[in-house]
């Protein structure tokens, strides 16, 4: 169930029953997936691929994409579904065994959402950003780049790959740089299963 921490957007365009509508619409649409998941540990993490299974597209007045990424080993890791409002806005939920992110595209910027509970803003630039407007973490996030490395109190713990150029790169999605704590673990996945799963279906470099 979706808890208060959720209200604000329903400020925005969409209203609160719809957006409601639309997150339940899609979890149900990835049960299935999210039934196949492997549990999502530090080591699985670690083997993340950039390869995608399940796929699916639904067409309409909005349309809806959604499917899984495995590991290396071809072991079913996270489940997501897009939702696509209008050119600027957009609803992602990913989901992995036991964490669900939610993202909502407006005016330039990406409000985030983990298990429900609000994590901040996603700025346009790539900081993440508290509701006290304070840094959290920053990805070099532009879809020009090959790697989108994301740094967490000015220290860089790692870089996810760009599958826009999948055929010049590790398979691997994830270069680790340092261990992390349960709480920069989740500031990490963030900001790079959102740019994974978009840049997936941006042309290929």
């Amino acid at each position: 169930m979706i808890r208060e921490a959720l209200q604000f957007l329903f400020k925005l365009t969409l209203s609160r029953n719809q957006m409601l509508r639309d997150i339940t619409m899609m979890r149900s649409e990835i049960a299935d997936l999210k039934k196949e998941l492997v549990p999502f540990t530090d080591e699985e993490m670690e083997i993340l691929s950039l390869r995608q299974t399940n796929t699916s597209k639904k067409r309409g007045f909005q349309k809806i994409l959604k499917g899984i990424f495995s590991t290396i080993f071809y072991e079913p890791l996270i489940a997501y579904a897009i939702k696509t409002y209008s050119a600027d806005q957009r609803l992602i939920l990913i989901s992995t065994s036991d964490l669900e992110f939610i993202y909502l595209d407006k005016d330039n910027k990406t409000h985030v959402y983990i298990n429900d509970f609000e994590v901040g803003v996603l700025t346009k630039n790539g900081h993440l950003l508290n509701a006290k407007n304070q840094l959290l973490a920053r990805i070099d996030g532009g879809d020009e780049l090959p790697t989108h490395t994301v740094y967490i109190n000015e220290k860089d713990y790692g870089y996810i790959v760009n599958p826009r150029f999948v055929n010049k790169t590790s398979p691997r999605a994830y270069s680790l740089f340092r261990n992390m704590n349960r709480d920069e673990r989740n500031l990490f996945l963030c900001l790079t299963l959102v740019n994974l799963v978009e840049e997936a279906y941006l042309p290929k470099q």
